[in-house]
């Protein structure tokens, strides 16, 4: 055992003592996927501030505090039906609801659902088809890769599983909502989620991880999404934990020959959190769009990390990131692009943007091209600054407030992102968030 891993050891061997309640125990592939997860999680530890890769998430606050098992407990009345209230959902949307780590089968919205989708937790899934489970966790985002993901492969309690027959169109988006309540206080809630996305098939899944204010909790989620030949995916990710406490994600795309997936992260909430994806374009004429928006203040820490590994000839890629951060704030964002050799034909097209509104708010960029063939199209690019004082200076001079002109030139920035995303009523929601995350009445909380 490593010395970074002892420190872990306790909270750690807290939810081993609740093994018995995690789901799949009695399948023999998914208990030494479990297993397999937790020797490594043992050997490896919590990635530190000397992986390169982890040089802007440092985790030792997570590591030190002591977490345990959410226990099964009602939340206060109007807790949930008001946080519920006020997310994008209802009867538009196809709706799962976790509350406090587990799904809540009286809060899901599933009526209707078309012939050849089926939508399950993972829980049910462990029971009921363990083995065909455990063949296909850890194909797209595999255990070793760190502790983490070795932590979340050993201890997932709960999480989704959507799978896409041929052909298929889910014709309403499927919203999954991950909702901590003032009783998970100090809890720790491991999701894990499995997408695939069979032949033709096309669907919009929106995750919204939501919580209370005050709370110090932890949420770590690993989604693993297989898109097959001509499958079309959507997926959204709305990141508005409370301000106490720690969110760790991990997307990987697996994307097969003629496939579209469009991604969508926005990043609103959270004391520290990271979101890390990859997408891997194994065959041609495969293409993915990478829409991004963290938006910090108070003290607030938030790590973005993607690679796009294009593997083959011709295929195409597309990202956007920007980062809105006021306060004592720090937002940081890491995208690779990879070109293999001999993936001739590639178009790949990277930039990162950000608003720096505060003296005190800092953003770490770095934009990285990784080409090994000759015959590509390719480009990158950076941007960090304030908000132009000449647009300030002239909607002042029409008579705007101070307040009200940073407001609009800051809507102005992040609206690019926000329309992006092919679902009308979650701009709807995002919009006013932005604006009241961005509110110069509470822009210095928390600021020392």
């Amino acid at each position: 055992m490593t010395t970074a891993s002892k420190a872990h050891t306790t909270w750690a061997e807290s939810f081993l003592a609740a093994a018995d309640t995690l789901p799949g125990k009695g399948t023999r592939a998914l208990t030494a996927f479990r297993e397999k997860g937790l020797h490594l999680f043992f050997e490896l530890g919590l990635p530190t501030k000397r992986m390169e890769d982890w040089r802007y998430s440092d985790l030792r606050n997570l590591a030190t505090s002591r977490w345990h098992v959410p226990a099964r407990r009602t939340p206060p009345a109007g807790e949930v039906e008001t946080a519920l209230g006020r997310l994008p959902g209802g009867a538009g949307f196809f709706r799962l609801v976790f509350l406090d780590g587990r799904l809540v089968r009286p809060l899901c919205q599933l009526a209707g659902l078309p012939a050849g989708v089926t939508i399950e937790s993972i829980a049910t899934v462990a029971e009921t088809r363990g083995e065909w489970l455990a063949e296909h966790l850890g194909t797209v985002v595999p255990s070793e890769e760190n502790g983490c993901t070795a932590l979340n492969s050993a201890l997932f309690m709960d999480g989704y599983v959507l799978h896409l027959a041929d052909g298929i169109e889910l014709n309403r988006p499927l919203e999954v909502i991950f909702l901590t309540t003032t009783e998970a206080q100090a809890a720790a809630m491991h999701f894990r989620n499995l997408v695939i996305a069979e032949p033709s098939s096309k669907a919009s899944v929106v995750e919204v991880f939501v919580g209370p204010a005050t709370s110090a909790y932890w949420v770590h989620s690993v989604t693993e999404m297989i898109v097959k030949e001509k499958a079309d995916l959507t997926h959204v990710r709305l990141q508005e934990d409370g301000h106490q406490s720690f969110h760790l994600n991990r997307t990987g795309v697996h994307q097969h020959g003629h496939s579209k997936v469009a991604s969508h992260v926005i990043s609103t909430g959270a004391r520290q959190s990271r979101q890390d994806l990859s997408f891997v374009l194994a065959e041609e004429e495969s293409e993915c769009s990478l829409q991004g928006l963290f938006v910090m203040n108070g003290q607030q820490k938030a790590d973005h990390q993607t690679l796009v590994d294009h593997r083959v000839p011709h295929t195409r890629s597309d990202e956007l990131y920007k980062g809105a951060l006021d306060g004592a704030s720090e937002g940081s964002f890491t995208g690779r692009v990879l070109v293999r050799k001999n993936a001739q034909h590639v178009e790949a097209g990277q930039q990162n943007r950000n608003l720096l509104l505060s003296d005190l708010a800092r953003v770490n960029t770095r934009p990285q091209l990784e080409i090994y063939a000759d015959d590509v199209k390719c480009s990158h690019g950076a941007t960090s600054g304030r908000l132009d004082e000449t647009a300030l200076f002239y909607l002042r001079s029409r008579g705007i407030p101070l307040t009200r002109a940073r407001q609009l030139l800051t809507r102005a920035f992040v609206t690019e992102v926000i329309h992006s995303i092919p679902v009308p009523a979650l701009k709807d929601h995002l919009l006013p968030l932005v604006d009241d995350r961005l509110c110069p009445g509470h822009l210095l909380e928390e600021t020392p």
